[in-house]
């Protein structure tokens, strides 16, 4: 990456569309007016969980975001390890749990999520990514963290700056900022169940692990040991692990991650969609509905229906 200056930063983003001259104005107006062009998105934010979901919707500072996102970040998406998919180009949730199903029989699968993934990534982690890892300037690196986090809390607040959670280059720093993290817990699980067909799908802040021939104690053991690194990985910043923890055999009766069913060779819509489907299944059979209602309806089956399909045509890219 190496970015240098501002100037070079205007230079990498500018385009056919965009002339490197009005790419430099962009920067300049997005630095003078920076807090005027985002807000907290009440309606979907967790303020008592302190989570704020920010938007520059419309702005200089979403076309800058995009930018970088688009032209600094996304060329970088090849050389990923095949088992991240969130964040990403061309990887989904489908394909992490696909990713899992593994070859042997007899599985067992653990589900994690980190606890507040994007509030707990703080800007001095995301300077250090442009300055080490990208070998960006100092001036560069500030300039690229401090346009990418706010504030901790309600806008307004005087935290500690931290990823933007809701900007557009939010979830590919997260995963940068956070891949010898990533790739602690990939070898950790390696080693911890040995020759037992371990996969591992990382999807933002949700982590799916399986194996064969494993029990739910030995998942157990593994979740402390994960727990451990998260919070040894930064001395000045301790990640740590949301409280719901979900190991399940496939033996039991419904095995799901990420919103979908994990079966032994196939996946399909989770308990949630399925049961969204039958509702609207359900109402169609009224024969009082009006039409403009049961268009709709129609409408929203279809889209299950073809959701239904994606899954079953993501099988053939695993």
């Amino acid at each position: 990456m190496r970015i240098r200056s501002k100037n070079e930063l205007s230079k990498r983003i500018s385009g056919i569309k965009l002339v490197q001259k009005d790419a430099l104005n962009l920067i300049n107006i997005v630095l003078n007016n920076y807090d005027k062009y985002w807000h907290d998105v009440k309606a979907i934010s967790e303020p008592e969980k302190n989570k704020f979901v920010r938007s520059a919707k419309n702005t200089p500072l979403e076309k800058l975001l995009r930018l970088i996102n688009d032209k600094i970040l996304a060329p970088h998406d090849d050389i990923i390890p095949e088992f991240i998919f969130g964040g990403i180009s061309k990887r989904n949730h489908i394909q992490a749990a696909y990713y899992l199903l593994g070859f042997q029989r007899k599985r067992t699968k653990l589900s994690l999520d980190i606890y507040r993934f994007f509030e707990q990534t703080h800007r001095n982690r995301v300077f250090y990514f442009f300055k080490n890892k990208c070998e960006c300037s100092e001036k560069a690196s500030n300039l690229l963290a401090d346009l990418c986090c706010v504030p901790f809390g309600p806008k307004g607040s005087k935290e500690e700056k931290v990823l933007a959670r809701g900007f557009s280059t939010s979830s590919r720093l997260a995963l940068w900022c956070n891949l010898d993290l990533f790739l602690r817990i990939y070898w950790e699980a390696k080693k911890y169940l040995k020759n037992k067909d371990v996969r591992i799908a990382i999807f933002v802040d949700d982590i799916g692990i399986t194996a064969s021939n494993t029990s739910k104690a030995d998942m157990e053991g593994l979740a402390d040991k994960i727990e451990k690194i998260l919070l040894d990985y930064d001395p000045n910043q301790k990640l740590r692990l949301n409280d719901k923890k979900d190991i399940k055999l496939w033996s039991d009766k419904r095995v799901e991650h990420l919103g979908l069913s994990l079966g032994r060779n196939k996946i399909t819509p989770g308990a949630k969609t399925k049961s969204k489907k039958d509702r609207v299944g359900n109402k169609l059979k009224n024969k009082n509905i009006l039409p403009e209602d049961r268009i709709k309806l129609v409408k929203k089956k279809k889209s299950y229906k073809n959701y239904s399909n994606y899954i079953k045509s993501m099988k053939n890219e695993n």
